[in-house]
Parts: C-alpha cells; sequence; structure tokens
C-alpha cells in the first residue's frame, strides 16, 4: 500500500467511527483498505489509522488478522513501525491504530526519479536491517520490502510497515491459484518464478531497496511501453546497475551487487550479513559506523535463537567474542530480564561493531564529529495550502576551534519547491568559533500532506543537513464564511490563491473551493482593505465580477455592486472538468478595472 497524502480526496474531518479520534484525512488507499491520518485529542498526537475496506469474511480477513500479530510481536522494535491498538469501526470494519510517521514513505520521497544521498541510504538500509533480522529471527518473512513500506518518522528515522504480506517461515509461498503477491520491482527473480520466498530473498528486496534510495529508479526500471514479459526477462538476467559513475564507493556497491545477485545462494545468508557488509563499507570510506539493533525475537522469550548461518560475516573469532561477553556481563544479573537482555544485545553489537572498524582501518582514528550544530529538525507543525507560513530560525553553531567557512546552502527533497530561504546569515561570512548564525526559512504548502525536504550546507567539504517537516492541511470554505448549504459545508480550496494589484499593493485574491459531495466548484474573492480604504475615499464606489469558467459555454457567475469586500458564487457542477475563477473589480469613477485569475483546476 502505497502511503501519500499527495492524493487525498477528502475534505478536513472525515468521521472514522474510532473512539477517540477526530480529524481523518485519508493519506493511502490500496486494495486492502484505507489509511488516515487522525488526531487523537486525549494523547495529543497524530496517528495513523488503516481500515479494512474489504469484504470482513474474506481472505482479506485473513491479511489483516496475520498483520495485526506480525506487528504486536516486532512493534517495539525502534525501526519496526508502532501498533498503539485494533478494533472495529462504528460501522463494523477492522482498523489497526499505528504511530503516524510524519515524514511519509520512502516511496514518496524517491517518487519522479528523486534520487537520495548514498550515505544516508547505507544508514538507512542498515537500520531497516536489523528490523527485518529481527522479523526473520521471529520466524517471519517480510515479503514485500520496498521503499514505500517503509515510513519515515519525524526525526527521519525509518521504519518498516505493511507486515499485511508477511507469512511465518512454514507458510505456503503462493495462494491456492499460484499468484505471486510480491512487488515485481523488488522481488527477488527467484520469487517471480514463483518459488518459495526466503531469508536472501528479503534481503534481495532489501539491496534493491536501498540502490533505489541511491540511484531513484529500482534497479530494472520498466521502460515506456515494456511488456511485463520484457521486464521480468531483464530482472531475471541482466546485471546490477553500476552505481560507481555517481560516485557511490566500491565497498557499498559491491554489497549491493552480491545482495542482487540472480542466484540466492550468492548472497548474504541473513539482514546481519548484509548490514556487516554495508557496515564495513562505511569503515572503509571513514564514515561512522551506523548501529545495527536487533530486537527480542519474539514468542517464547525464553528460547533458543537461531544460529548463525554458514556464510554469516563474523568480524570476531569465538575466543574474542566469549571474552566481551564476560566483560559485559559483571553489569547483568544472574537472570536478566528481558530489557536487560535487549540492552546487551545492544551493547554485544555496538562492541562488534567497534572490533570491526578497528579491524578494517587499523589504527584509524574515529570520525572527528561535524564542525557545525545543527538542529535536529526545521518543525513548520500544521499549515495551509497556498499561505505563506511564518518564518522558521534555523541556528548554526561553529563548535570547532577555529573559524570555519559556510557555503552551498540549498534546499533538497519533495518538498523543496514549497521552501524559501528569506534570510542567510551563515555563508556572506566566516563563522568564529562559539559564534553562531541563522537562515529563515518560510514554506508555501501547495498540496496536502507532509512537507519533506531538507536544510544542506557545505563546510570543510562536508555537506550537512537538516531534516525540514511539516504538514499541509486543506482550508475549509468554513474559513471565509462561506454561506449555508451541503456544497459549502464540505467544501475546502484547491490550487493556488491568484492575486491583483491596483496602485503596486494587492487588490484581490481569487480562490477555488470544490465540494466533495456536490462533485461542484466555488469561486471567492476577497476586496482587500487597502483597496477598499482608497476606492471608498469620499463615497466612491465598485463592481465585483466574479465567475467559475469551465469548458461549457454557462459559466456560474456573480456581480455586486457598492462597496463589497467579499463574494461566493453557487455551487458550479464541475465533475470530470478543468474549472478557472477569474474575478474582476472596477471602481465605478475612473472605471479601472483590476483582474485576478487562478490556475486550473482539474477533477479528473
Amino acid at each position: 500500500m502505497v502511503h501519500s497524502e499527495q492524493s487525498v480526496t477528502h475534505g478536513p474531518g472525515t468521521a472514522l467511527g474510532v473512539d477517540g479520534c477526530t480529524d481523518a484525512v485519508e493519506v493511502g488507499r490500496g486494495g486492502f483498505g484505507v489509511v488516515y491520518r487522525a488526531w487523537q485529542p486525549d494523547f495529543a498526537r497524530w496517528v495513523a489509522v488503516k481500515v479494512l475496506a474489504a469484504d470482513w469474511h474474506g481472505p482479506s480477513r485473513a491479511r489483516f488478522e496475520r498483520e495485526l500479530r506480525m506487528l504486536g510481536r516486532l512493534s517495539d522494535h525502534p525501526h519496526i513501525v508502532t501498533l498503539h491498538q485494533a478494533g472495529r469501526t462504528a460501522a463494523g470494519n477492522p482498523y489497526l491504530l499505528m504511530a503516524y510517521e510524519e515524514g511519509g514513505s520512502l516511496g514518496d520521497r524517491l517518487r519522479g526519479g528523486a534520487a537520495g544521498d548514498w550515505r544516508e541510504a547505507v544508514a538507512g538500509g542498515i537500520a531497516v536491517a536489523g528490523a527485518l533480522e529481527t522479523a526473520h529471527r521471529a520466524g517471519v518473512l517480510h515479503r514485500d520490502v520496498k521503499p514505500e513500506n517503509i515510513l519515515i518518522s519525524g526525526y527521519g528515522e525509518p521504519k518498516l510497515a505493511d507486515f499485511g504480506q508477511a507469512r511465518p517461515r512454514s507458510a505456503r509461498p503462493t495462494g491456492a491459484d499460484g499468484r505471486v503477491t510480491a512487488s515485481v520491482l523488488h522481488a527477488a527473480p527467484e520469487v517471480l518464478r514463483g518459488e518459495p520466498p526466503s531469508v536472501p530473498a528479503d534481503v534481495y528486496a532489501l539491496a534493491s531497496t536501498v540502490l533505489h534510495w541511491i540511484r531513484g529508479a529500482p534497479p530494472f526500471a520498466p521502460a515506456d511501453g515494456e511488456s511485463v514479459e520484457s521486464l521480468l526477462c531483464r530482472i531475471a538476467v541482466d546485471p546490477v546497475p553500476d552505481l560507481r559513475p555517481l560516485g557511490v564507493p566500491d565497498g557499498v556497491c559491491a554489497a549491493l551487487e552480491r545482495a542482487l545477485a540472480k542466484d540466492p545462494a550468492r548472497r548474504p545468508a541473513t539482514a546481519a550479513a548484509f548490514a556487516e557488509e554495508l557496515r564495513a563499507a562505511q569503515v572503509a570510506t571513514g564514515l561512522p559506523v551506523s548501529p545495527f539493533v536487533l530486537g527480542s525475537p519474539g514468542g517464547d522469550p525464553a528460547g533458543p535463537w537461531p544460529p548463525h548461518p554458514a556464510g554469516e560475516a563474523a568480524p570476531l573469532s569465538l575466543s574474542d567474542r566469549r571474552r566481551a561477553a564476560l566483560a559485559l556481563s559483571a553489569t547483568v544479573t544472574r537472570r536478566p530480564s528481558r530489557v536487560r537482555r535487549h540492552t546487551l544485545t545492544r551493547s554485544l553489537g555496538l562492541l562488534v561493531a567497534l572490533a570491526t572498524a578497528l579491524a578494517a582501518g587499523g589504527s584509524r582514528a574515529l570520525p572527528t564529529p561535524a564542525p557545525v550544530e545543527l538542529p535536529a529538525q526545521v518543525p513548520f507543525g500544521e499549515l495551509e495550502l497556498n499561505a505563506e507560513s511564518p518564518e522558521q530560525v534555523v541556528a548554526v553553531g561553529n563548535r570547532a576551534d577555529r573559524p570555519v567557512r559556510l557555503t552551498g546552502l540549498t534546499l533538497t527533497g519533495p518538498s523543496r519547491s514549497e521552501l524559501r530561504i528569506v534570510a542567510d546569515g551563515c555563508t556572506t561570512r566566516p563563522l568564529a568559533p562559539g559564534d553562531r548564525c541563522a537562515v529563515r526559512l518560510v514554506a508555501v504548502p501547495r498540496a496536502a500532506g507532509p512537507i519533506r525536504a531538507s536544510l544542506e550546507l557545505t563546510v570543510d567539504g562536508r555537506r550537512l543537513a537538516t531534516p525540514v517537516v511539516g504538514t499541509g492541511r486543506p482550508r475549509s470554505a468554513s474559513r471565509d464564511d462561506a454561506p449555508p448549504g451541503p456544497c459549502y459545508a464540505d467544501a475546502y480550496q484547491v490550487g493556488a490563491s491568484a492575486y491583483g494589484h491596483a496602485g503596486g499593493l494587492r487588490a484581490i485574491s481569487v480562490k477555488q473551493y470544490w465540494s466533495p459531495s456536490c462533485r461542484a466548484t466555488m469561486a471567492y474573492v476577497w476586496v482587500w482593505k487597502q483597496y477598499r480604504d482608497n476606492a471608498a475615499t469620499g463615497g466612491g464606489t465598485w463592481t465585483v465580477d466574479l465567475g467559475v469558467h469551465a469548458d461549457r459555454p454557462t459559466p456560474a457567475r456573480q456581480r455586486a455592486v457598492g462597496q463589497p469586500y467579499e463574494l461566493w458564487t453557487e455551487p458550479y457542477p464541475s465533475a470530470g472538468r478543468c474549472t478557472t475563477a477569474t474575478a474582476t473589480v472596477t471602481a465605478d469613477r475612473s472605471q479601472v478595472a483590476t483582474t485576478a485569475t487562478t490556475e486550473p483546476w482539474c477533477d479528473r
């Protein structure tokens, strides 16, 4: 299921019938159901509510119950989406209530061919590998790892989601009709041939996702007009795309190429082994080693974990591992709790990582910290569409013992066109030790959904970034005092406002509003106070003409004479059409006209 608020078709305030949830907005839709973002006033938080849309007694019930069990066992992992509760809506539809990850999905970020930084992709792949290894050790195959099923938290952390395709490792691989359910673009070749899914198949899908993250496209993206048969043939025989010309280090490319081998036996045997190869590549390039977090395997906590398969990377010898365990055992009780076991597992993992780094780099020093300090994120919060936000200040501090020069200040990411740097106090001069500077940003969201971007700068040859987050929400017609009536009740603004100027000042603004229930468009015009003050001097009046135009000969029009300051048209049935709204204000004394027209908006 693709999670993307770009496809919102509901106005604000959809009622879900889930106790404690309000202000629901659709953010994703698939054959299984619909995902909404909803507000929980009791906890002052946004949540994601996945509602089953199919027949509760059909095959979707089994998938829903399977996802509930899987998430219940695994969602305490920091890189698996958190399940809060489950139940049925007032209408009887089953639902899952999960943590809402405001960063959207990795698929959203990569849509349209956008590529990510290879460093970020490798770190994200290691994090998700920890989640995948945890699921595997619990006896669960995910079977559908892909960018759309990796969500990004507000802190920029990846979270593995959508366990609806997951199966116990002993389950049958296909349905009764033999249909393959995995996603073609990231599925292993043997899965597409109908062979049973496996741990190496999940590893392939994760490596395919990491390569997509770096390249901006899947390893074997379909060409225009290409048949499915041709695409499957290329997946089966073509070599993995070489990322080296893009500046990706050889170690990263080699790890991805091994994990994307056509033969499952030639891939890393586990997600943990794949993660270790990526971590070794980080060491080789002088990057900090990303943590590999392994959670509890679920099920019986007293049961043994599966042994390391043959072929898994072993950075420490058995004697070294025993010495490490003994060194840490002094801080653990004779019968450690589950939390202590989890902590011990993480500590051992960090110790192994340190030993691996020393073995690979000899006497290599630990990477130095960044010379400047950036905030963890730049939060814009909830913003109305097409309205400029207040300025957000990004403070940058020099923590080096010498002056530094900041360069290359830029905005990147899917929402970069909706952001603007309005003041740059950082790249105009060197920054003294301990000194601080500030960059000021504004946002003008153009589409409902998450704002996802990064503010990047370069210092001493290192590129640093801080995430910019927020959410655009539709502007309700009630905010502009819409007249009574069912079509106005659920209407919300579509497209950007248009402005007309008189005497160098903003004189009018025009908006289009769309009613989902009536499938109708309404136009609205506001006459700004500075125009009214000038035109009304000495009792002057003006005339307002407002209309909604489409490919029909009779538009909806409204006219007002005197000193009107706002005007609405009647609802204009516009289903399946593209409409524009035009307003003209004419000063009755001078006959000087001011006009503004919105961009076309299409209901298709």
